[in-house]
């Protein structure tokens, strides 16, 4: 019988196997997790589970990963196994943010932040705020989800975890990029780059670095470079079969072609977006490619190109459904519940202070 350490290298070697073939992937999981289940064993079985909502995660239909994630939790609670139980919520908000219900995913990273705040765990609280972060990321009120990504930094200080550092050093370069303070966003991306340096073997999030690199440099008007970084960072997403990180990078790659006055390349990546993130249902990605599309159709002065895009992103826009929409706020009852949170949280805060 394996140990628990040995299932879970398994159970990371079927994820990862997700990232080539779901198919064979799903049968894995279903296969490991059949044999957990006759061996009864609750911390086997929860590894098998997990293991089986990774697969399915990356489906475009995030349906059956919200609905096995959600059982797992309640399976975590029957067999009173809290100690996987912030880790869990944190996943099921990963799983909602992906889908862009962004309040279902705060609330279960809040659920995560107060799991946390119970246990005195500081390395589930670090990252409970990352995912209260990207909450405000993704409304895009970025000075917020920068103080939450600096909240995760300053808890995680005392862990000493090159992994969790480098996860939160990226999430605070993108906060940075995005409020045009390229100092701090090269400051975190270089101390990123010392870590992959070293030996980190994280290649979505090497491909995050360099997509980020790139857009600063398209920001200096340095667009040769920008393209140079933007590529290295579709050939790592495009490797890791990661549809998300091909289509925005590939959408950043056509407004740096345009620049260069490459307007073929530039035509050629924003097809490519479309077609992606319809099949994977990426639909913010998706309304800003045909925009984009349409309008350098006209440009060119094909019209009939450029309605039938044209044509395509207000069917998007109308199909949209509100939650994915820009303009989204936390609500007042959100906001007070974040607060109680942080409160519970101080004598984390103070530990981790000590600690350093």
């Amino acid at each position: 019988m394996l140990d628990l350490s040995q299932l879970q290298a398994r159970g990371n070697a079927i994820a990862i196997l997700a990232n080539q073939d779901s198919t064979a992937a799903l049968l894995q999981a279903d296969a490991m997790l059949d044999a957990m289940q006759a061996q009864q064993l609750p911390e086997a079985i929860a590894i098998a589970l997990q293991t089986k909502v990774r697969v399915l995660q990356r489906l475009p239909n995030k349906t059956q990963a919200i609905a096995l994630q959600n059982e797992l939790i309640r399976y975590l609670k029957r067999e009173q196994l809290p100690q996987n139980l912030a880790a869990a919520y944190w996943r099921l908000g990963q799983i909602y943010y992906d889908s862009l219900a962004f309040y279902r995913a705060l609330d279960a990273w809040l659920k995560s932040l107060e799991i946390a705040g119970e246990r005195q765990d500081i390395h589930a609280a670090a990252r409970a705020y990352i995912g209260v972060g990207k909450f405000f990321f993704g409304l895009g009120e970025y000075t917020r989800a920068l103080h939450c990504h600096n909240m995760a930094q300053m808890i995680a200080s005392s862990l000493n975890l090159v992994q969790l550092d480098t996860e939160i050093g990226l999430n605070i370069a993108a906060d940075a990029f995005r409020l045009q303070d390229f100092a701090t966003a090269l400051t975190a991306l270089t101390k990123a780059r010392a870590a992959f340096d070293a030996g980190l073997n994280r290649p979505s999030w090497l491909g995050e670095a360099d997509f980020y690199q790139g857009m600063i440099c398209f920001e200096h008007g340095e667009f040769a470079k920008a393209q140079e970084f933007l590529s290295r960072a579709y050939k790592i997403h495009h490797k890791q079969h990661n549809s998300w990180g091909e289509s925005h990078v590939l959408l950043a790659l056509a407004r740096t072609f345009i620049k260069l006055a490459e307007y073929e390349h530039a035509v050629e990546c924003l097809e490519t977006v479309c077609a992606l993130s319809e099949q994977h249902q990426q639909i913010l990605l998706s309304i800003e490619a045909y925009e984009v599309l349409s309008m350098l159709y006209v440009e060119q002065g094909d019209y009939a190109k450029a309605l039938q895009f044209h044509k395509r992103l207000h069917e998007l826009i109308r199909n949209n459904p509100p939650e994915q929409r820009p303009g989204l706020r936390l609500s007042r009852h959100a906001s007070q519940r974040l607060q109680s949170i942080e409160s519970t949280l101080e004598l984390i805060r103070i530990q981790a202070r000590l600690q350093c």
